[in-house]
């Protein structure tokens, strides 16, 4: 049986453990804005590590993984920061060095080596990312496997085998399913050259294919009044859609709503919700959707509004928010609806609609103002581009300008 000095010992060296272990390295800790819990600071995750050429212990650069950006509250920061301590520990204690290993490089296999590299960029995944990203790992490393190209020295590794498996995935899927998967080997790969575990990365060498997206597609007036006939006969689903459809939230936006963050009783009313390219996005509520809410029963403020079942257990926010696409699948599909007509759909629909009505009084100029404020797109070319994509706003009339045309013909 250990000795209390010994068991001291063994905490103490796990703490400073180049001091009494010979470690190269100090457990990492968390920055939290000082005793106050100062969300208005800067938090992150800090450790230090023996520089092999100095033999000296140096703080390392602060990992800080969008906490601010994403997380608003104390709760959340430290769940997310103390997930990130955790990660970070268990990779130093497994050999993870901050500084280029020769060893290493020169004993990688390109299976370990992308093992070793996705561990390494999981830490910076939001939740939302980690299980396609993993997915697409995975994919890469049984194409390998199939093909014994596993054991090939990592910076031996040559760029054709990349391209066949790419080639592969167009066969099998589409432009776009390449594309994704060239984005994930990619940020993999440069993992590894910032590791100096391969010269180049030469998967930025490789071309994009061209995609015509099939999902998505905007409804039209007979359908909508079909889909909300089914839809009304699930209030969950139906409110659900309605932020979507009116707040034009992203149904992952959604799933995110907490009751705190519905501001119906403010003038005018709002909602904040965590946002695709920011840390807090605020909305006007409108009307069309006020009434519904005053209806609604709030639960206690960090209660989620939308949950996976009626026992209010959480789950992930994907796994919320496909537990609604797969409610919304089985209308779709009874009505025969092909794979193009999603929740997001109603997002297209509803915008297109706002687009155009607004467009009968008011300049192009000032629709695209009012619109940049509901939508959320931070650039008039980013708006332009998204309505572009869906259609939004359709030509004119021409056909005064064919008549003379058409007159000569018949002549």
């Amino acid at each position: 049986m250990q000795s209390l000095l010994e068991i001291l010992k063994t905490e103490y060296r796990n703490e400073y453990s180049i001091n009494m272990g010979g470690l190269p390295y100090k457990l990492p800790k968390i920055y939290h804005g000082g005793d106050e819990y100062d969300i208005s600071k800067r938090w992150y995750v800090y450790y230090s590590y023996v520089n092999p050429k100095t033999g000296k212990m140096e703080r390392q650069p602060p990992i800080y993984m969008n906490v601010n950006r994403d997380y608003t509250t104390v709760k959340e920061r430290l769940s997310r920061l103390k997930a990130i301590k955790k990660s970070l520990a268990e990779l130093l204690k497994k050999g993870y060095s901050p500084y280029p290993s020769e060893e290493v490089k020169d004993k990688s296999t390109i299976k370990s080596a992308i093992e070793w590299a996705y561990k390494i960029k999981e830490a910076t995944l939001s939740e939302t990312y980690i299980p396609d990203f993993r997915s697409k790992k995975n994919q890469f490393i049984k194409y390998l496997e199939k093909n014994g190209y596993d054991v090939i020295a990592v910076d031996e590794f040559p760029k054709k085998y990349v391209l066949n498996y790419l080639n592969e995935i167009i066969l099998k899927n589409s432009g776009k399913t390449h594309n994704n998967h060239k984005v994930v080997l990619s940020s993999l790969f440069d993992v590894l050259k910032r590791n100096e575990m391969i010269k180049d990365n030469f998967i930025k060498e490789i071309g994009n294919q061209s995609s015509t997206p099939k999902k998505n597609k905007s409804y039209s007036s007979d359908q909508l009044e079909t889909l909300f006939e089914e839809i009304s006969k699930d209030k969950n689903l139906l409110l659900f859609i309605q932020f979507v459809s009116y707040n034009f939230l992203r149904p992952i936006e959604v799933v995110r709503l907490k009751f705190d963050d519905l501001k119906i009783n403010e003038q005018p009313p709002y909602l904040q919700v965590k946002a695709k390219n920011k840390p807090l996005k605020t909305k006007l509520i409108p009307n069309i959707l006020l009434k519904d809410l005053e209806n609604i029963k709030f639960g206690d403020p960090d209660e989620l509004i939308f949950k996976t079942n009626e026992k209010g257990i959480q789950t992930k926010e994907v796994n919320r928010r496909n537990n609604f696409s797969a409610k919304f699948k089985e209308i779709k599909d009874k009505l025969n609806l092909g794979e193009e007509y999603t929740i997001y759909s109603f997002r297209h629909t509803f915008i297109t609609k706002l687009f155009r009505e607004l467009r009968k009084e008011r300049t192009e100029l000032e629709t695209y103002d009012l619109l940049m404020k509901v939508t959320g797109h931070t650039t008039l070319k980013a708006l332009k581009s998204y309505l572009r994509d869906i259609d939004a706003e359709l030509a004119e009339d021409y056909s005064k300008f064919l008549e003379d045309e058409k007159d000569e013909s018949i002549l």
